[in-house]
């Protein structure tokens, strides 16, 4: 529960105002704020020094965006040392600008060690989210989401990696309602894998030849590898 220094602080937002849009029309708010300043089901929110409570102005592909732009920072975290964890469970407490809150992510120094070996990570076989292959989607098998559930699917083309969410439940939509940022953040681990093997990203929300959603999918966008710009 102790504070980091305002150093480390200032330097998380530096990195913050460097982080790559997905989408850069779609405006993504943060505000660090303490643990008196968010709102949730509070047995659920782990205690920490910090939250980064996230809003923006309710539109299609808002979550999406979230959870890709801030998906680079968590990394950033862990890059660092420390300690984070996104909170489907806590928002910040409503702002002055009416813009809707999202959720928080809430950080800080650990005390254990916040790393575990790739094969310490419970998640699905590549087949089970993926049809085709491709080297960038191990990194995408790895990324975290709501119950790790894994609400994504993509099937690889020439060129090219259609992207789909998994349709909820009602009633897990009602609890929980975050698939969106869940693809987003999927989508965050493929741009940086694309970067490392030095390949283009370029995210479309919609594309001329779209194959048909698997069974319980919707289509989402797809990324395209033959233009525009990566990451960084």
């Amino acid at each position: 529960m102790e504070p980091l220094s305002a150093v480390m602080l200032q330097e998380i937002e530096a990195f913050i105002s460097e982080m790559e849009p997905l989408l850069p029309e779609v405006s993504i708010r943060h505000r660090l704020v303490g643990p008196r300043e968010i709102k949730g089901f509070m047995p659920l929110v782990p205690k920490a020094p910090h939250y980064l409570a996230l809003s923006g102005k309710p539109q299609p592909y808002r979550d999406l965006c979230a959870g890709f732009l801030f998906q680079q920072l968590d990394l950033y975290l862990s890059a660092r040392g420390l300690g984070s964890c996104w909170l489907g469970a806590a928002k910040g407490r409503e702002t002055s600008c009416g813009e809707g809150e999202i959720l928080t992510i809430c950080f800080g120094a650990p005390a254990e060690a916040a790393t575990r070996t790739e094969a310490e990570f419970q998640r699905k076989a590549l087949a089970e989210i993926a049809t085709g292959s491709d080297s960038r989607l191990l990194a995408v098998r790895l990324a975290p989401s709501g119950r790790n559930l894994q609400p994504w699917h993509f099937i690889v083309g020439d060129g090219v990696i259609h992207v789909y969410q998994a349709i909820p439940g009602k009633l897990w939509a009602k609890l929980y309602g975050l698939d969106q940022l869940d693809v987003g953040i999927a989508l965050c681990h493929l741009a940086l894998a694309s970067q490392a093997e030095g390949k283009l990203f370029v995210f479309e929300t919609a594309h001329p030849e779209v194959p048909t959603a698997p069974s319980g999918f919707v289509y989402t966008g797809t990324v395209v590898s033959g233009g525009g710009l990566t990451l960084g």
